[in-house]
């Protein structure tokens, strides 16, 4: 549960329907939430990946045009191209990369592999919730509710 669904309860503890709950500015001031957990968790073992996600893009191009030497502009004009071509698909499916690739395939498969030879990054165990149950008690504060019967500004 996030920050904004904590406050989402605290006007719900004031008023019961969502939707009554005018714009405005709101006071949490004295507000108590009480979250009240029982069950288990279970955090994994610490696991070893190729990195993906945590690769920068921005600093990986730009590395790789200034790597192209006298090709820098035609590789930022294909880079170009590539990319509109990468959001196309996403509207129009992989048909319009095939059609242009024949050997898509293949050199999916290679942009996919590519990360495997970098060096591992560890990643934290994961946890997992066992049979948890969450109660959540809000007791609004003072300012919360004078603020809730003040008309917003």
């Amino acid at each position: 549960m996030d920050i904004n669904e904590v406050v989402k309860l605290a006007l719900r503890a004031i008023k019961a329907d969502p939707k009554a709950v005018d714009a405005g500015e709101y006071r949490l001031d004295g507000t108590r939430v009480i979250i009240d957990l029982s069950g288990k968790l279970v955090k994994g073992e610490a696991e070893y990946h190729p990195p993906t996600t945590s690769i920068p893009l921005i600093p990986a191009i730009a590395l790789a045009v200034q790597m192209m030497g006298i090709q820098r502009e035609r590789f930022m004009e294909v880079l170009e191209v590539a990319m509109n071509a990468a959001i196309a698909s996403n509207e129009k499916g992989n048909e319009y990369i095939a059609a242009f690739n024949k050997d898509w395939a293949a050199t999916a498969n290679r942009v996919k592999e590519a990360p495997r030879n970098l060096p591992p990054r560890r990643h934290e165990g994961k946890v997992y919730p066992r049979d948890v149950a969450v109660d959540v008690v809000i007791e609004p504060g003072p300012a919360l509710v004078a603020s809730a019967t003040v008309p917003a500004p």
